[in-house]
């Protein structure tokens, strides 16, 4: 795969749409590219989060463990972020995901990762938007349930 046609699919993402070509070709060629096959581990709950993963194609399963049972909490499809929350946080990685067709992914390294932010305003900006977002959804969600439940 070449350079332009990783940083067209890097801008579908969106902490990479308002990234200049010159920064988008910085992110693909400081990262691994990775394939996976339809039942391949990414990687697993628990395991350390040493990397972020951005997903270009494919479609993976993201599930946690609870006593003893595979809870599936998403199918995600080319354009998703793995793993950044972990990172963040410097947790070991909250759930496992599992490729279920074949997958394509930029592995980033944790170390990377923080540099970009540090260095590129307008991703720490974008990822700190999806993570409000993320976080309003979760309380749309609760709020939801305890209206179900009264």
């Amino acid at each position: 795969m070449s350079l332009e046609i990783e940083c067209e699919q890097l801008r579908d993402i969106f902490l990479f749409r308002d990234l200049d070509a010159a920064k988008c070709k910085l992110v693909a060629m400081s990262s691994d590219r990775l394939h996976y096959q339809e039942g391949d581990i990414v990687f697993k709950e628990g395991d350390p989060s040493d990397a972020v993963y951005f997903m270009l194609s494919g479609r993976i399963r993201v599930s946690r463990e609870l006593k003893g049972r595979r809870i599936d909490l998403a199918e995600l499809t080319g354009g998703a972020v793995l793993g950044e929350t972990g990172v963040i946080c410097g947790r070991q990685r909250s759930a496992s995901v599992v490729a279920l067709e074949e997958t394509t992914m930029l592995r980033t390294d944790a170390n990377v990762f923080h540099e970009l932010l540090y260095q590129v305003p307008q991703v720490t900006v974008a990822l700190a938007r999806e993570l409000a977002n993320r976080v309003d959804a979760t309380s749309d969600r609760l709020l939801e349930m305890s209206e179900t439940r009264s």
